[in-house]
């Protein structure tokens, strides 16, 4: 495999601008994917804190359906925006080891404000300000780690870093729930800061700058010497099918965070811990499914296949069946077959994130691409504020969990014939490249 070091040799003895061997590089970059993965499954935990103590959080602080759905929407409200004032003032100044430990802190700090006083009105401003907090996060998770791989080479490595979420929501619902169940909620939102505490310092002491990063220029000029400009990058049909696909995915993301837990629990008629395990195994699939499908991409890739085969097929594929899923689950008078397909359903959109940071740091010049995929990935979690809002909507009247799962189906189904016809990585290469003159 082209590891990160390939950037400039495959050869051992060979230095980067660092002092750095490739042998060295190839050792700290895959230390680098460990760190990230540690971050972005961290990111989870604080994520779905409110969702497994919403039963607990709902009877305490007498909040309905709508209320906490206004909770769980809260963490989204400015997540776009934080990102996006990243996206634009922070990545071309700042390298993404420096912004990720800044996130780190705002993550640990944002969950103490609940432990002093427990309101809906702290609840609201504790989440907000943890949204604010990880908003860049995966995009930066994403810049860090394609600093240290060939673009070839990206999907796995980005499929690893993001496992990390995908391990958090298997290890998030048992070990909240038994922390919930033995100190309290709040004793929840206290293990999530101290662990990112922890997390902190190792990114502090262990983490370093990619090969790449030599290739970009970081200060108040980058980007300034490309011919291409910004609006030519947001006109590409690929950079609009991946901002469409991240749009449709996010709403998924919106809905498992705030309310699967919840459907599992009123579905199945299920206890607190045993809720917790079998969100587990169905996040356990996710995250299988994640890297399975990540490493067939890969793997197509390397026996010749084009990244729109590979990728943009591959994504556009996910989103149809997940829709797919999602109406069968509406049908479905099973509980337990109504789950599996829910769990399908949940899981595919994921590979958007994978795929789709890929692909955009295929077709966007080196100049662009922090910008670029911080934007795009922040501007995609809007979908997360109305999606609980709709559900919470859906599920306190008489319409039920059906015609939520009708809502998400028609969201994936519109992502992925947008994306089937958009996702062109090689038409956008010519487009772009024809543009640099």
């Amino acid at each position: 495999m082209q590891a990160a070091a390939g950037l400039f040799s495959g050869r051992s003895d060979v230095t980067d601008m660092q002092g750095r061997t490739a042998a060295q590089s190839r050792r700290t970059a895959w230390l680098i994917v460990f760190l990230l993965f540690l971050a972005q499954m961290l990111n989870y935990f604080d994520k779905t804190v409110v969702g497994v103590a919403a039963t607990s959080i709902m009877a305490e602080l007498d909040l309905t359906s709508e209320r906490y759905g206004l909770v769980a929407s809260a963490f989204f409200s400015l997540y776009a925006v934080t990102g996006v004032l990243v996206a634009l003032f922070a990545a071309p100044r700042f390298k993404p080891r420096s912004i990720m430990a800044v996130l780190l802190v705002i993550w640990s700090l944002a969950q103490l404000p609940v432990l002093v006083s427990a309101s809906f009105t702290t609840l609201i401003a504790g989440r907000v300000i943890l949204g604010m907090g990880e908003g860049p996060g995966t995009p930066t998770s994403i810049n860090a780690c394609h600093e240290w791989f060939a673009p070839a080479e990206r999907n796995m490595p980005t499929a690893l870093s993001l496992f990390g979420s995908q391990v958090g929501s298997l290890l998030a619902a048992p070990i909240l729930s038994y922390i919930i169940a033995g100190f309290g909620w709040r004793a929840a939102f206290l293990a999530c800061s101290a662990a990112g505490f922890v997390i902190l310092v190792l990114w502090l002491r262990f983490s370093a700058d990619g090969p790449e990063a030599a290739h970009r220029e970081v200060g108040p000029a980058t980007g300034s010497s490309s011919p291409i400009r910004q609006r030519d990058l947001w006109a590409d049909p690929s950079v609009i099918g991946n901002f469409v696909a991240g749009f449709a995915a996010y709403w998924v993301v919106g809905f498992t965070v705030a309310w699967l837990p919840l459907f599992v629990r009123n579905r199945l008629g299920l206890g607190l811990i045993e809720s917790g395990w079998v969100l587990s195994a169905i996040y356990l699939v996710q995250a299988l499914l994640l890297l399975l499908i990540a490493f067939g991409s890969q793997r197509m890739l390397r026996a010749g296949a084009t990244s729109r085969a590979a990728r943009g097929i591959v994504m556009a594929s996910c989103l149809l069946i997940s829709a797919a899923a999602f109406i069968g689950a509406a049908m479905a008078t099973d509980a337990h077959l109504a789950v599996v397909l829910v769990t399908i359903g949940t899981a595919l959109p994921l590979v958007i994130f994978t795929l789709g940071a890929a692909m955009l740091s295929e077709v966007s010049p080196t100049a662009h691409r922090n910008r670029l995929v911080t934007i795009i990935f922040s501007i995609v979690t809007l979908s997360a504020i109305p999606s609980p809002l709709v559900t919470g909507a859906l599920v306190q009247g008489d319409l039920g969990w059906d015609r939520a799962f009708l809502v998400l189906a028609a969201v994936t189904l519109i992502g992925g014939i947008i994306s089937w016809a958009t996702l062109r990585p090689e038409r956008s290469i010519r487009r772009l490249v024809a543009l640099e003159g």
